[in-house]
Order: structure tokens, then C-alpha cells, then sequence
């Protein structure tokens, strides 16, 4: 009876395939709790935790999956800000809600459209594309806004960032309901079989008739809309838009990503750990600063410890990489 109730947990474990960074994120937010004398574990903090992580977690959906078909997409902070800047001058102009959110995920998609075509038809190298893009995108957020904050007071808008259905933050339901959804799209469609398919292998893609092309530019657009809805969300937030409030989001979501397992080659990774690695990341910010910890440093850390993240992975696939050489020759 027991050996039957063993497997079927062991058998439940292998279906919820929860990934390494999971019990990592646990153990880290613990391992704060000890040293800060658990000042981070209060309600109201953890509130902050999440809601910050949130706004990462929907950033870092799109760069996930432009990382798994062996991209980067680096404009993804600046198009939150502009997409925060353009909502946010949209409705003061009178528009309405919806037509302003439109233009907004829109934008978003623009710049995403504009990326994927550079660098999957014209061949661009996707460093420097996005790099483009993400100049444009950050005077662009500058000229909108014109060099300042820009209050936002429709409330409907502000009650995404800040209203609650029982209890709990609409910006939680609307992130938890969209990772659920790209995970299913992941998993679960043509779409995400091609996605893992083109970063595992894009000759054995091609050869089994993926769109190659077509796959990347959905990607890069999906990045953008990614982006600009949490742009949205960060705006609502703080009921105003600042022109430059996304500016390190690229880079976070770029770690949450690589800290989540997503292997920088591409083809390997799940959403799943990215949502863990955003946690991961936004605790440490969090830890740091209940130890009051400077700015200043708080970022050197944070560094410090992506950088490290990312030699294990180097280290990780060049290991991968000889293994199956090896076996290669040993047939």
C-alpha cells in the first residue's frame, strides 16, 4: 500500500515537472529570512515581493521566448517606457481606455514586428538590432512624455496596478492568467513545438518544415506586446509614467531567464523557471534592502550574481556539447 501511494506522488512530482530554481527560490527566501530577522517575511512585504515580481514576470515572457529560439531582444525595458509614455498622454488627451491601451500593445507590437524582420529576414545580428531599437524606443519615450513624469488619473486604468478582487491585486490575477496561457502555448501548440524546435536545432527545424522566418518574427512581436503590457502594469502602478521607469527591465528579465534555467543556445528552458528566476531576483533586491544594503551595491550583487549564472551555464552547455559528441563518435 505504501510502495502504491510512493509512486503515485513520484508519478504526480514527474506530471507538475517543477523545476531546480523552485526549491532554489524557497531556500533563498528562508536563507533572508534568517539574516534579516525575518523583517522580509512580513505580510505587506511579501505583497511588494510579488507585485514587483509581477511587473518582471511579464517582461521577461517575451525575452524567454526569444532566448529559446537562440535570440536576445535587449529593447524590451525602453518599450515598456514608451508604452507607459504613450498610455499615459493618450487618456490625458481624452481618449478613452480602450483605445488607449490599444495603442499602447500596439506600439509594443510595432517595434516587436520591426525587430523580428531586421534580424530573421535581412539577417541583422539581433544584438545590434535590438540595441537600435532600444535607443529609438527610449528618445522616443523622452519626446512623448516630454522629459518628465506624466501623472495618469483615469481610475479604471490606475485600478489595474492597484485595485483588488478579494483580497488580491488585479495585476496578480492578469499575470498569473498570462503565464498560464503561454505556458499552454508552449506546451501544448504548433507554435511552441516550433519555437523549442528552432533553438534546439535550426537545420533539423528546417528540414522537418518549420517556418523559420515567420516563427521569429511572431516571437520578437510576442516580445514587444509582452513588454508593453508590463509597461501597462507598471504605469498603473504608480499612476503616472516615467520616460525612463523601464530602463533596467531588459537586463532583469534577461536574468530572470538565464537564472530560470533557459539556456542561452536556445531550445532549452521552461516559463516556469523564468517565473521562479523573477522571484529569485526581486527577493534579492528585496533581502538586500531590508539589510539596508546601498543602491548602489544592491546592483553590484545583483551582477555579481548573474554573472556567475551565466559562466555555470556556459560551463553547462560546453559539457552538454562534448557529452554528445562523444556519444556521436562512440556509434
Amino acid at each position: 500500500m505504501d510502495r502504491l501511494k510512493n509512486n503515485k506522488l513520484k508519478l504526480l512530482y514527474r506530471r507538475l515537472n517543477i523545476p531546480g530554481i523552485a526549491y532554489s527560490t524557497v531556500i533563498f527566501f528562508f536563507f533572508f529570512c534568517i539574516i534579516t530577522d525575518w523583517r522580509i517575511a512580513t505580510p505587506a512585504n511579501i505583497i511588494l515581493i510579488l507585485r514587483n515580481s509581477a511587473v518582471l514576470i511579464l517582461a521577461s515572457i517575451g525575452m524567454n521566448m526569444v532566448i529559446l529560439v537562440s535570440q536576445v531582444d535587449i529593447s524590451i525595458g525602453p518599450v515598456m517606457s514608451l508604452t507607459g509614455a504613450g498610455v499615459a498622454v493618450i487618456l490625458n488627451s481624452g481618449m478613452n481606455l480602450g483605445v488607449s491601451l490599444a495603442a499602447g500593445l500596439l506600439t509594443g507590437m510595432a517595434v516587436g514586428l520591426i525587430n523580428g524582420i531586421l534580424v530573421a529576414v535581412f539577417k541583422f545580428d539581433y544584438w545590434i538590432t535590438t540595441f537600435a531599437t532600444m535607443g529609438i524606443c527610449s528618445g522616443l519615450a523622452l519626446v512623448v512624455a516630454d522629459g518628465g513624469t506624466v501623472l495618469i488619473s483615469d481610475d479604471v486604468f490606475n485600478w489595474l496596478g492597484n485595485g483588488k478582487i478579494a483580497g488580491v491585486y488585479v495585476m496578480l490575477y492578469i499575470t498569473v492568467f498570462i503565464v498560464a496561457f503561454v505556458l499552454f502555448v508552449l506546451r501544448k501548440t504548433k507554435f511552441g513545438y516550433n519555437i523549442y524546435s528552432i533553438g534546439g536545432s535550426e537545420i533539423s527545424a528546417r528540414l522537418n518544415g518549420v517556418n523559420i522566418i515567420g516563427n521569429r518574427i511572431a516571437v520578437f512581436i510576442c516580445s514587444g506586446f509582452f513588454a508593453s503590457v508590463a509597461g501597462i502594469i507598471l504605469s498603473a502602478m504608480s499612476s503616472s509614467a516615467n520616460p525612463i521607469s523601464g530602463a533596467n527591465y531588459s537586463f532583469d528579465a534577461m536574468a530572470a531567464v538565464i537564472i530560470g534555467g533557459t539556456s542561452f543556445d536556445g531550445g532549452r528552458g521552461s516559463l516556469v523557471g523564468t517565473v521562479f528566476g523573477a522571484l529569485m531576483l526581486r527577493i534579492l533586491a528585496n533581502g538586500l534592502g531590508c539589510l539596508n544594503v546601498p543602491s548602489t551595491w544592491q546592483k553590484a550583487i545583483i551582477g555579481f550574481v548573474i554573472v556567475a549564472v551565466l559562466v555555470a551555464d556556459a560551463v553547462n552547455t560546453k559539457r552538454r556539447k562534448v557529452r554528445d559528441a562523444r556519444r556521436v563518435y562512440a556509434r
